[in-house]
């Protein structure tokens, strides 16, 4: 009876600890979840539940979602250098929600939510509860919540890290095949970027069969499962377009295009900073600096303690090995064109090395880990205010209500009095308006670029459909009057002779951007 009760009561222990455990996991969890939410929801919607109206890169992608639901179909009937799966994501909501702002700002929050709940993930193998959730919300507060931008570079590097986790828990042949087949989902948003991952995830079960001492069978096997998996799902979700399109144009498109006239494209400021770089703008470009900074630092510093305490039972050796190597070749493939928005993309894994690194410094620790919460906090609280300090105009678009800075205020209330959803309309300058106005791209291009993307045989074929579809208004921005090369020049002059010869121009925003009519 004695040794029953003996038996019995450590067993009971260990279930109220388990009990314990679950509970403040749980706590965790509900933390980060309403902390991601609510910050995100303040950056995204004004009060109660108007949504700012977002621009940057994802403008694209809702505008070709547009363009789809009109039975448009990509690399065909419209522009487009990136593998289809931004565009199809924005399409699924649309034919589900209608294309609405409201959609699209609760997609970037929704993003926003499973990059963060991965991020802790992550970080939570490596290190404590507490410091993985100072990793998400400076990964929260520093990067993503300053760009607010549910562009191509978010998915793919959700799949990526979703990969990195799997691996994590299961290292055998179902995890590698899994992490393939999520490598294989990265490059269906972004092309290069699962690609480059996969030989970052080759490296590293490489690394890791030598560290265990595993025949070089296992270790070919383990690489033909990666590859089998990455293959196979490019292969699968690329099948309509290889059918429909063919090869050899989503080989133009997506490598051919992108490696002569992307990847060298002229930086419009150094290392592709969202401004110049002066004693004038150097607080504000601070952030952007760290950034800069810590990434190549903390790679090699976080691989030199791998290869120290690889034998080490204590240390979390191959979820810090994996994030390394992950993150040192992802940071090689941005460096070749590089701006801030990529290099934010791919900081996921250097913001986790770096508060693990943080928590490992001995006595300074509590205070170093105190600093750093005082940051996010300082981040936090300055983004929002100055989101909602802005002063913001409210309009009924088409596409729902929405909260607009005063000078795309300006242009919304005129193109709303003088179109109507629908109709086809050329914003040549970028894809802000199409959205909240309901109104259609008429051309093949997506928008008039002032460097080599802008192709001769694009604006001429923009002419002809210019005349062909007797598109009425055409908003023209003057920076597109100043190309950055020659042979650009010679490219867009034939549309801004048309322009002029064709159209008449009836109004100049506070902004200088001018409307064109067609006579």
């Amino acid at each position: 009876m004695a040794d029953s009760l003996a038996v019995q009561q450590p067993t009971q222990a260990g279930a109220e600890s388990r009990r314990s455990h679950r509970r403040e996991i749980d706590w965790f969890i509900v933390a980060l979840l309403l902390g991601v939410t609510g910050y995100l929801y303040l950056n995204l919607f004004a009060f109660p539940h108007t949504p700012f109206l977002l621009g940057g890169d994802q403008a694209y992608f809702w505008m070709d979602a547009q363009r789809m639901l009109h039975g448009e179909h990509v690399y065909q009937d419209f522009f487009q250098f990136t593998p289809p799966g931004t565009d199809l994501f924005y399409l699924g909501l649309f034919k589900l929600f209608g294309p609405r702002v409201w959609v699209t700002n609760g997609a970037v929050l929704a993003l926003g939510v499973a990059l963060c709940w991965v991020c802790f993930s992550l970080a939570s193998e490596i290190m404590e509860r507490e410091l993985a959730l100072l990793a998400t919300f400076l990964f929260l507060t520093l990067v993503y919540g300053r760009q607010l931008n549910g562009t191509h570079h978010w998915f793919s590097i959700l799949a990526v890290m979703s990969a990195v986790k799997i691996s994590g828990h299961k290292g055998g042949a179902g995890g590698i095949l899994l992490a393939g087949w999520l490598l294989g989902i990265a490059s269906f948003f972004t092309q290069t970027r699962g690609v480059v991952a996969m030989f970052a995830f080759a490296a590293f079960l490489a690394w890791r069969g030598s560290h265990a001492g595993k025949p070089w069978l296992d270790l070919l096997r383990s690489q033909f499962l990666l590859l089998l998996g990455f293959v196979s799902v490019q292969l699968l979700l690329n099948a309509h377009f290889i059918a429909t399109v063919g090869l050899k144009q989503l080989w133009y498109f997506q490598v051919t295009y992108v490696g002569r006239y992307m990847v060298h494209g002229i930086q419009t400021q150094f290392m592709g900073l969202p401004a110049p770089l002066t004693l004038r703008t150097l607080p504000n470009l601070a952030p952007y600096l760290v950034v800069y900074m810590l990434l190549p630092a903390i790679y090699p510093v976080a691989l030199w303690q791998c290869w120290r305490e690889r034998r080490s039972p204590a240390f979390p050796w191959e979820q810090v090995a994996l994030l390394s190597m992950s993150g040192s070749f992802l940071l090689v493939e941005v460096a070749s064109s590089l701006n801030w928005l990529r290099l934010f993309a791919v900081s996921m894994p250097g913001i986790i090395l770096f508060i693990w690194a943080l928590g490992r410094t001995g006595k300074a620790q509590r205070y170093a880990i105190a600093l750093m919460w005082i940051v996010v906090a300082g981040l936090g609280i300055r983004q929002t205010w100055l989101r909602h300090s802005q002063q913001e105009e409210i309009a009924e678009t088409p596409g729902g209500q929405i909260a607009a800075a005063p000078r795309a205020y300006e242009k919304l209330l005129w193109m709303m009095q003088h179109t109507k959803p629908g109709q086809f309309f050329f914003q040549a300058a970028g894809p802000g308006i199409y959205l909240p106005l309901q109104l259609r791209n008429p051309l093949f291009m997506d928008a008039v670029e002032t460097n080599q993307q802008t192709r001769p045989e694009y604006i001429q074929l923009a002419i002809q459909q210019l005349e062909a579809k007797q598109v009425k208004l055409v908003l023209w921005s003057p920076r597109l009057d100043n190309a950055d090369d020659d042979p650009t020049e010679e490219a867009i002059a034939p549309l801004r002779s048309y322009l002029r010869g064709r159209y008449i121009r009836v109004q100049v925003f506070s902004d200088q951007d001018v409307v064109w009519e067609r006579k």
